[in-house]
């Protein structure tokens, strides 16, 4: 049986009339780099801030390493969670060792040598004296990171950490997330607007869409869904829908004759399916959609 970092049951987060996070049932094994990706506004910030114990949830509840949110000596539980985001936590005119130095105080953490460690460990001895404001290209975001490590977590929230960098820069945060995962078992739960960002980085995919978890996927089902996208041109692109949807299949409609199908749909079944509803099929072309359309597509019944 599967062990979980984190899992939650009906999350549920409302500010007001707002429906921030809508009965999510997330599942994170330990030991794994999970991905939760959606648009902007669907939700990702708000369920880091529920797991990481700075919000709190309207109903529903969620286990950090098998102890329920709800039971006595939690906040023991949400002591092994470290947190980054993108420029978070750093004052910019202190140096990066001051940083560190305060953020360890802050978690009450004994000893001098937190710092000299976390730097090493992230690469940063050499920009010890500098500003956080002066730190070059990806070297804020492992600050956050190196920040988010001095408190020695198990779990990993890393909050939009790779959006806005560039190939080279996205790269070499992505090799110390790895590092972190493989080498120190740190499990990690991150965010991304775009799914293409994770390839090859997360283990699982969880797709949100207006605070739903429409779907969780495996690597390989992810990488699946990317690069076999099927576009048809039809007669009747509502004969079309309605066949896909019988047969449960994803899809999207592009506009009045033109859809792009999902997964691997076995094409003579299709072509004979519609022909049945009097609806021919003028052109197929397969093609590799993006990976952020697949936002759209990959939707769904609740998991």
């Amino acid at each position: 049986m599967a062990e979980y970092a984190v899992k939650t049951k009906d999350l549920t987060k409302r500010f007001g009339r707002i429906v921030a996070l809508d009965k999510i049932n997330l599942h994170l094994t330990r030991g794994m780099i999970y991905g939760l990706v959606g648009k902007n506004g669907a939700g990702k910030s708000t369920l880091v801030r529920v797991l990481a114990g700075l919000a709190k949830p309207t109903s529903g509840g969620y286990e950090i390493f098998g102890r329920e949110n709800s039971q006595k000596g939690f906040v023991s539980e949400q002591r092994r969670i470290g947190v980054a985001a993108a420029g978070g936590f750093l004052v910019p005119g202190e140096t990066l060792a001051a940083n560190l130095k305060r953020q360890c105080r802050l978690l009450g953490i004994p000893g001098k040598d937190r710092p000299a460690e976390v730097m090493e460990l992230t690469g940063l001895t050499e920009f010890a004296r500098t500003k956080a404001a002066k730190l070059p290209e990806e070297k804020p975001v492992i600050a956050a990171i190196a920040m988010a490590l001095c408190g020695n977590p198990d779990l990993l929230l890393a909050d939009g950490v790779l959006e806005g960098l560039g190939a080279q820069q996205r790269a070499s945060v992505a090799a110390l997330l790895e590092f972190l995962n493989r080498e120190r078992e740190i499990t990690i739960l991150m965010t991304a607007t775009d799914p293409e960002t994770l390839f090859g980085l997360a283990h699982r995919y969880g797709i949100l869409t207006h605070g739903d978890l429409v779907r969780e996927l495996s690597s390989e089902e992810m990488k699946a869904a990317q690069e076999t996208a099927l576009r048809v041109k039809v007669s009747d692109v509502n004969a079309l829908a309605r066949v896909l949807v019988a047969k449960d299949i994803k899809h999207r409609v592009l506009d009045a004759d033109t859809a792009d199908i999902y997964g691997k749909p076995q094409i003579t079944e299709l072509v004979m399916a519609l022909a049945k509803e009097g609806c021919d099929v003028l052109e197929l072309e397969e093609r590799t959609e993006r990976a952020e359309n697949l936002l759209d597509a990959l939707g769904g019944g609740k998991v």
